[in-house]
């Protein structure tokens, strides 16, 4: 089981190393979107919110996808995006994607759903990146916690993707 303080830390570390410009709120919890409108009035943070989904491509292994909040994923898309980089590593095309459970989210990533974090987590998970959240100036997301929000310099993030360890894939936007 993973450690969600653990996580958090590790998400903040990220941060600090790679010098991006942030601020972390404190506030009740906000596992949903409206939970988080209602934190935002109270709080003062703004920003466009992040979408983190743990998508498992089989075999207990999963991917992340980032984008914004309101975007729906293109499955098709996704899975097209992650063949062709499966065919550069010659591995096998996957077949079906589906949304981390809560129990998946809870193992493999210490999150819960509504907090699922967009980077800090295993090096072998891949990370797809839909590139239209560096065209906010600041971006919103979980830290991990529910009770903690991280308003982000969306720029800064990329130093973060580029100096992780996943493989990371940078897409022009696989939403609907």
């Amino acid at each position: 089981m993973i450690n969600k303080i653990e996580q958090y830390k590790k998400v903040l570390y990220l941060l600090d190393k790679n010098n991006v410009e942030y601020i972390q709120y404190e506030h009740m919890p906000a596992l949903t979107y409206e939970d988080l409108l209602k934190v935002q009035k109270e709080t003062g943070f703004y920003g466009s919110e992040t979408k983190s989904m743990a998508l498992n491509i089989g075999s207990s292994q999963f991917i992340v996808c980032n984008t914004l909040q309101g975007k729906r994923l293109n499955i098709n898309k996704i899975k097209e995006t992650i063949n062709q980089s499966r065919k550069d590593l010659h591995l096998n095309e996957i077949k079906s994607i589906k949304l981390a459970t809560k129990e998946e989210l809870e193992e493999h990533f210490g999150a819960e759903p509504g907090c699922m974090y967009p980077f800090g987590f295993s090096k072998n998970i891949d990370i797809f990146v839909d590139e239209t959240i560096f065209q906010t100036e600041w971006l919103l997301f979980s830290p991990v916690l529910p009770t903690r929000t991280i308003q982000a310099k969306a720029i800064d993030l990329k130093k973060v993707y580029d100096n992780i360890g996943n493989r990371v894939t940078y897409v022009n936007d696989f939403t609907l």
